[in-house]
Order: structure tokens, then C-alpha cells, then sequence
């Protein structure tokens, strides 16, 4: 996507961003061998680098079974901070399937439960996590939602925001991060999604299926 910057296409995307002394994955999928997978091209893109930070967008099932392989490697769970205790009961509790590399060698889980706002930078890269509120109460996908972005790149990464069809309304889920990009008014051009689109997406295409203007 940009120099440091790959995007990592399985069953479900993640994003991987070089620092200079470690790596940081957005999104592990969701299941334990899509989590492998991920890992595992990671790896060869970076063969020299440990991946410190594993970050999880919420904890549905299908977005936080793969994170599994990434703590089995010693990387720190990076997620919402209503989610740290689900994750560290999750991952310190007994695993018994055979080729599960977490059940072989079980590691205690590293979990970081972060604020409204987490960056982690370098001279290389600046990425920053949002915590994305939702403006209907009764309409909630998850209260401990991430997205993650990039300034330099102008690339926002996301889950579960999926974009209307054209003409169509959004979902109160969309409009809630409609809401928030105008308050937080982060400036980006691509839109990315965990859900690989079949077209290239953008910040007006957000605001416009919302009718967010900045």
C-alpha cells in the first residue's frame, strides 16, 4: 500500500505496518489458520522483525478466533479496554487441539486495553487507533470497536463499516463512524476494509453515504 505498508489479503484482510524495531498487525481473521496465515506472510515479508502488536478492530468471534498464533508468537494483544479481560481469560484458558501452536507452548496472553486513542510512531511510521462510539444506543454492533490510521499514508482501516450499495441507506453502524471521522476529522483517501470490497473505496465515499461533510 505504501513504503512499510502491506496489506495482507486472506479470507479476511489485515494490514501490517513496518517500525523500526518491530511490526504491527491490524486484524488476525477469523479463524486460528487464517490467523496462521496472516502470520505467516507477515514473516516472510518481514523476516527480520518481531511482531510486537497484534491488534484486534472488536472481539466478534469472527475477528479475534485468529489472534490465537499471534499470541503463541509472543505478540501483545492490542484491543479496546472493555475487551482486556474477555481476551486474557480467552487465551489463558486450557487448549487441547493438536497443531495448535498457543496449546504447544502456552504462552500467557500479553493484552493492552487502550483508551479513546493509542499511537504507536517512529521516524518510519505513525499509526493510530480510534475508538469508534456509536451515536444510536439501541442500535450497537460493539462498544469496543477500533479503527486504525495512518496520517502519512492517508489510509483508514477498518471492520465492519461495509459501505451501502449506491443509492442505498447505511446501516447505523456506518453512520456511526460517519459521525465520528467528523469529529474526528481525520484526514484520509483510502478506505480499507476488512471485508475486501470488489472497488477501491474512499473518504468521500464514506461521507457521502452518510452525509458527513469536512
Amino acid at each position: 500500500m505504501a513504503e512499510g505498508v502491506y496489506l495482507i489479503t486472506a479470507p479476511y484482510n489485515a494490514l501490517a505496518v513496518e517500525f523500526k524495531d518491530y511490526i504491527v498487525v491490524v486484524e488476525a481473521g477469523q479463524s486460528v489458520a487464517t490467523g496462521q496465515n496472516i502470520l505467516t506472510e507477515v514473516k516472510k515479508v518481514y523476516p527480520n522483525k518481531p511482531i510486537r502488536y497484534i491488534v484486534n478492530t472488536h472481539p466478534h468471534e469472527d475477528h479475534s478466533l485468529g489472534l490465537a498464533p499471534f499470541v503463541a508468537e509472543g505478540a501483545e494483544i492490542v484491543t479496546y479496554k472493555n475487551n482486556k479481560k474477555f481476551f486474557e481469560n480467552a487465551y489463558s484458558a486450557p487448549r487441547t487441539l493438536l497443531n495448535d501452536s498457543l496449546a504447544q507452548n502456552k504462552r500467557k496472553p500479553k493484552v493492552m486495553g487502550i483508551g479513546e486513542k493509542q499511537v504507536f510512531k517512529d521516524a518510519n511510521h505513525s499509526l493510530e487507533l480510534h475508538h469508534i462510539i456509536d451515536t444510536d444506543p439501541e442500535k450497537v454492533h460493539s462498544d469496543g470497536i477500533i479503527v486504525a490510521y495512518l496520517p502519512k499514508e492517508k489510509i483508514l482501516f477498518q471492520a465492519d463499516f461495509t459501505l451501502p450499495a449506491a443509492g442505498a441507506m447505511p446501516n447505523p453502524f456506518v453512520q456511526s463512524l460517519g459521525a465520528n471521522m467528523g469529529k474526528l476529522k481525520l484526514d484520509f483517501d483510502r478506505y480499507l476494509s476488512v471485508h475486501a470490497s470488489q472497488t477501491p473505496q474512499t473518504r468521500q465515499d464514506l461521507m457521502t453515504a452518510t452525509g458527513v461533510k469536512y
